[in-house]
């Protein structure tokens, strides 16, 4: 919170972002129980970025192909994501994966949620590919085929600036 002793114009508020003297910090959209049956890709870093665009593209590409097991929730800020946001994220792990994890702190961090509750950190974009191409590469080649390219290829830098709304295709209110 703010203290209250900032003028009017320092304390403008919108529904998800707290402006202080010209930088903003969002307040991350709940994360509500995922829907029975499905996954939720989970996609948060830095608004400009070329690795956390092209996950926000392959998680995207992922819910919209596939809409009736995944979708996504996504937090993009360059002043919250770290250390306060990723910090939080990686204290829902568990032991292990915080172990793993413990010195990630570059953008984007991925992981997966499930609607037993369990979640499942990948770490970065190349990881997130990593995963892509395990869990697709066995399915429909031509239904995947764009996505397993977006995973065999780097990402460019045109892609540094990408559609960083919020929250993704998951439900954030009851």
């Amino acid at each position: 919170n703010l203290p209250q002793n900032l003028p009017p114009i320092c304390r403008q508020r919108t529904k998800n972002k707290e402006q202080r003297m010209g930088s903003s910090i969002s307040t991350p959209l709940p994360r509500l129980a995922v829907p029975t049956g499905k996954v939720r890709i989970c996609i948060a870093g830095f608004p400009i970025s070329h690795h956390t665009g092209r996950a926000r593209t392959i998680a995207s590409l992922i819910a919209e192909t596939y809409p009736e097991t995944y979708e996504t929730w996504f937090y993009f800020d360059g002043s919250g994501f770290r250390p306060d946001f990723l910090s939080t994220v990686k204290a829902e792990l568990s032991q292990e994966q915080r172990e793993t994890f413990k010195d990630h702190k570059r953008s984007p961090f991925c992981w997966l949620e499930k609607s037993d509750g369990t979640k499942v950190a990948l770490g970065g974009r190349d990881r997130l590919c990593e995963w892509v191409q395990g869990t697709f590469a066995a399915d429909d080649k031509e239904k995947d085929a764009k996505l397993l390219k977006l995973c065999a290829d780097p990402p460019s830098l045109w892609e540094l600036r990408f559609d960083n709304s919020t929250p993704g295709t998951a439900k954030t209110e009851e």
